[in-house]
Formats: C-alpha cells, sequence, structure tokens
C-alpha cells in the first residue's frame, strides 16, 4: 500500500530503526562473517575510517567508524541446519519497500531506508547472507550496499553476475533538530530525522460493508473522528479532525507490544506480534536520569516524561485511545536496568514520513513501542465522489465512500475503515 496506510500500516539519527526480517536469536554458522568483508571496503562504504571487525556473536560481524559508532557496516550470515529461510526471505520479497535484485545468489532483496540505513540480504542454497550500510553521514547508501554486497558474495561462493543496480525508492527527508546528529530537509512535520524499514498496513475491520452513498454532504465532516484497525496484535488507533474549510489532519497511533532484556550496557527487544515473533537488538548509554542513548538496531536519544507528563507531539486525544495494558505475558526471566524504566520520547521518520516514537518500558520487561505519524490535506469532491486528498500527490486518496448514523466509512481501494465521532477517554495511569 501507498503510504497514505504506510502512515496507518520498524536506523535513527535521532531514531533509527532496523527491521531485519530474521529475528536475532542465536544461529548456527560456520562462516565467520568477518571474512567476508575487508575494513578498506567498510571505509568506503561509510566513506570514513572505519575498524576491523568484531564479531558481536556466532553469525554477526560489525565494521564499526572510528569517528561514529553508529556509523557501521554490519554482515550476518544465517546457516543454521534444519531451518527454513525461504519462507522468510520470500516473505521480505512481497514487501512495499523491498528492491529485487537479479544476478546475486540464488535471489537478492534490498531494502532503503532513506537517509540512513541500506540493506542488501542474498540467498545461496538453503543460506542467508545480510549486508547493512548505517551512516547519517555517507551518501549513495544502496550504491554503497550493491558494491560492499557483491564483494561478500563472491567471497561466500554465491553466483554474482553483472546487473544494473537498481534505484532507491523516493523517500521524504526531515529537518535537523540537533546539527550534530541530524541532517534533512522539511517535509510535513518539524522532526528531526528516523528511519524505519518496517512497512505498516491495515487489517479489515469489522465493518458491516454500509451502502455507497451518491451525495454526502461536506458539512457534516467537519468534526473530530476516531477509527481502529487490528493487524495481529498489532493495533491502529487513527484520529481525524476535520475543519470548517475543509482542512484535515489525520494522525495514526501504531502499538509494538513486546519483552525487553537490558542489562550491562546491552539490549534486546523480543517483538510478539509479528509472524514467528522478531527481536532487535543493540547497546545503551545510560547518563543523566532523563535520558538514554541507544544503538544497534535502535540509535536514539531518548527524553525520559515524568510522572503522568503525555507526549509532546501526539494528541492527547489520540494517546488516549491506546491500550495501555501490554498484552505480552513474562514466561521467561528477563532483566531490565532499573536506569531505562519509564516512558520515553524520540522523533523522527517512518515509513518515508516524519513520526513521534513513544517507548514504554516497565520493571516486569513488559515494553510496548509507539510509533505516531500525521498526513494533512482537504476534502474535495471528484467524480461525485466525497475524498480526503492528502497534500503530497505521492500518497493514496481516501474515498468517503458511506455514511452511517453517527460516522462514516473511507476506503482507499484496499482497506476499509468506519469512523465514529470522537469520544473523550479518561487516561488512566499505568504502574511500571
Amino acid at each position: 500500500m501507498s503510504r497514505w496506510f504506510s502512515f496507518s500500516s520498524l536506523c535513527l539519527s535521532s531514531l533509527t530503526f532496523i527491521s531485519c526480517g530474521n529475528g536475532l536469536s542465536p544461529f548456527a554458522s560456520d562462516t565467520d562473517p568477518c571474512s567476508l568483508i575487508t575494513s578498506a571496503e567498510a571505509e568506503r562504504a561509510l566513506g570514513e575510517p572505519a575498524r576491523e571487525g568484531q564479531r558481536t556473536d556466532a553469525t554477526t560481524c560489525v565494521f564499526k567508524s572510528t569517528r561514529d559508532s553508529a556509523n557501521a557496516v554490519t554482515v550476518q550470515v544465517d546457516e543454521t541446519p534444519g531451518k527454513d529461510r525461504r519462507a522468510g526471505f520470500n516473505k521480505d520479497r512481497l514487501r512495499r519497500d523491498s528492491v529485487l535484485v537479479a544476478g546475486l545468489g540464488d535471489g537478492a532483496i534490498r531494502i532503503d531506508s532513506p537517509p540512513s540505513l541500506s540493506r542488501l540480504t542474498f540467498l545461496n542454497g538453503d543460506n542467508l547472507v545480510t549486508v547493512m550500510v548505517s551512516s547519517i553521514h555517507a551518501s549513495n547508501l544502496s550504491d554503497s550496499v550493491m558494491t560492499i554486497g557483491k564483494s561478500a558474495a563472491e567471497r561466500y561462493g554465491a553466483a554474482v553476475v553483472a546487473s544494473r543496480i537498481p534505484p532507491p525508492p523516493p523517500v521524504a527527508s526531515t529537518d535537523a533538530a540537533t546539527a550534530d546528529l541530524q541532517t534533512g530537509s522539511r517535509s510535513l512535520l518539524r522532526t528531526s530525522p528516523v528511519t524505519v524499514t518496517q512497512t505498516r498496513t491495515v487489517g479489515e475491520t469489522d465493518s458491516t460493508g454500509p451502502t455507497k452513498s451518491s451525495t454526502i454532504d461536506t458539512g457534516a465532516l467537519v468534526g473530530t473522528w476516531q477509527a481502529h484497525a487490528l493487524q495481529g496484535t498489532t493495533k491502529h488507533n487513527y484520529l481525524l479532525v476535520i475543519g470548517q474549510n475543509q482542512s484535515w489532519m489525520l494522525s495514526s497511533l501504531t502499538q509494538f507490544d513486546g519483552v525487553l532484556d537490558a542489562e550491562s550496557g546491552r539490549w534486546s527487544l523480543d517483538r510478539a506480534n509479528t509472524f514467528k515473533g522478531q527481536s532487535w537488538k543493540g547497546t545503551y548509554v545510560t547518563g543523566k536520569p532523563d535520558s538514554f542513548v541507544t544503538t544497534g538496531s535502535l540509535h536514539s536519544t531518548w527524553k525520559k516524561l515524568e510522572g503522568d507528563q503525555p507526549p509532546s507531539k501526539i494528541p492527547a486525544e489520540l494517546w488516549n485511545l491506546r491500550n495501555n495494558t501490554t498484552s505480552v505475558p513474562v514466561f521467561q526471566l528477563k532483566s531490565v536496568d532499573r536506569a531505562l524504566v519509564g516512558v520515553w520520547e524520540s522523533t523522527g521518520t517512518y515509513a518515508g514520513g516524519p513520526a513521534t516514537f513513544v517507548w514504554t518500558i516497565k520493571a516486569s520487561a513488559a515494553t510496548d513501542l509507539f510509533i505516531m505519524d500525521q498526513t494533512r490535506g482537504t476534502v474535495v469532491t471528484k467524480g461525485g465522489i466525497v475524498q480526503l486528498q492528502p497534500t503530497q500527490k505521492r500518497q493514496r486518496t481516501l474515498g468517503i465512500v458511506a455514511m452511517q448514523e453517527g460516522g462514516f466509512t473511507t476506503s482507499d481501494g484496499k482497506t476499509s475503515l468506519r469512523w465514529t465521532r470522537h469520544t473523550p477517554q479518561q487516561e488512566t495511569p499505568q504502574p511500571l
């Protein structure tokens, strides 16, 4: 789907989120991932000096910049015996943001997440190799990951033939809120760059299928509306505000549940609401009591929200629609650094547009990650159909296909949402 419901459907400068698809549980591997590229190749990919590769586990090698450890080339090798990797690889091939690469191994895809990440994954027999280039300074990351990925494939013994490098898909960039961490240009919101690689989609709602209406009074649309959808266990809440001048703003809030393990400067987050589970991991540094920094799957500086303080960039009406109780039972023993317990906020980009991130971390190890983004536009009538037309042309227009008592139904041709008048909800603080 387009970003119209990519925003409603996860590499960070202020926040960069890498969604790696295969999870991060330990794999058996006979190949040293550090042997597939050289530090000189990593330097050329990053455009700055790089250290020799270091194994972070049996399957992963990281070549970090000597200037900024957040900039790095990562190589992952998955050779686990008896594991079906093709199913996961084929699932990634169907992602909206994936680019098929011909002539590399038994199949290859590239996923670009401007401005700070590009990753290439190729299949060789039953094994998967992933190469990621992450940098907030380097340009042409897609070209760099193709070049270094080809070298890795040749050393791995995969077939490599000359092929055209697919161009990266166009993605909007954002403002620089902190000069030493971010670069970018203006988009819909004024936030710091974050790139999240996961494409979001919205599942079908429980709409009873209202009859299409040929005449709609646009004046009746003025007000604040809410809708929700559930995709698996991933929750989506929406808030739509339509003004008297027929301008509108739609805010979407996606909630991911998981279990966090964080101690001694290392963290891992096991997501419970994805197919076969999905994990992210990295390092963290605590300093001041009201902030901490994460690297790895999340490169971010997080600011703590004190007490009942709501997020600064999420509409209160939308924030109060969320499910405030983490739905993940903690069956295994997990440890969480007490310095990380609390509610934290950061900003950046998601699915090509500006977004706000809120991370709730509980002492029980249960955690929620919330992603909020916004789209603006105007109400127009075309061909007798009232439409919510976004300002950015690359986003899909929603048609108002029916009016019901107390609301209406929208459709983008693939997904329908049923909207009702917003009902204020009382915020109930939850214990951490």
